[in-house]
């Protein structure tokens, strides 16, 4: 079965965006640089992490590429851009996920036809904030489909047919997605654990290996 996009255009209207800063190409343009923008932000007393700066960058890099999203990699190691932060300290910092980043709150769909079997939000800051679970009824995938920083705005438990509407992004400013610049989380979980709050975002190296198997790269979803 073809895939649905979860988003409009999101086969076609798509950069790739490096997060890893040790593998940003030295002839990287300065408006696709994260490094350079973290490095410019702090000579400037400038908190690079926080949403609404990093949602300027983004924006900057989608404008001046003309596309409608910019796409990270699966596995990442983003040890640079969570220094500081408790995650970092526990050496989790591979991205189990892929993020797919947008100017504006995008609506997302449903791949194949399906069933959302779970659906809550996260508090805090630095969380998945409002999140949902999909569980594809088709040959697409025998995974589960994690998706967070969504709105409140979602569809409830229940089945759903490939192409219904099923999430929108949430926003940094009303504290939907979890404090974070508009994009939506996307994960693979080979198994539904009990507690739904106890899906990690993030792997340590030594982990990295047995990650793989309980959240496998979701790239099939989001590349064509």
């Amino acid at each position: 079965m073809e895939i649905f996009e979860l988003l409009p255009q999101l086969f076609t209207e798509s950069e790739l965006m490096i997060l890893d800063f040790n593998q940003i190409p030295t002839e990287t343009p300065d408006y696709k640089n994260i490094k350079l923008f973290f490095e410019e932000s702090q000579k400037l007393g400038v908190d690079p992490k926080l949403p609404e700066n990093r949602q300027k960058f983004n924006n900057t890099f989608l404008d001046k590429t003309n596309k409608r999203y910019l796409i990270s990699r699966y596995a990442e190691n983003r040890i640079e851009m969570l220094k500081g932060s408790k995650i970092a300290e526990e050496g989790r910092t591979y991205h189990l996920g892929i993020d797919i980043f947008s100017k504006n709150l995008e609506s997302i769909y449903a791949p194949c036809d399906g069933e959302i079997v779970a659906y809550d939000k996260e508090e805090g800051n630095h969380s998945f904030g409002n999140f949902l679970v999909f569980k594809p009824n088709s040959t697409l995938t025998e995974n589960y489909i994690f998706l967070g920083h969504l709105s409140s705005d979602k569809s409830q438990l229940g089945s759903v047919r490939r192409g219904d509407r099923i999430a929108k992004l949430g926003d940094y400013m009303n504290g939907e997605n979890g404090g974070w610049s508009r994009h939506v989380h996307v994960q693979l979980l080979s198994i539904l654990p009990e507690n739904i709050f106890s899906i990690p975002g993030y792997s340590t190296k030594e982990k990295l290996n047995e990650s793989h198997i309980k959240y496998p790269d979701p790239s099939f979803l989001i590349f064509k």
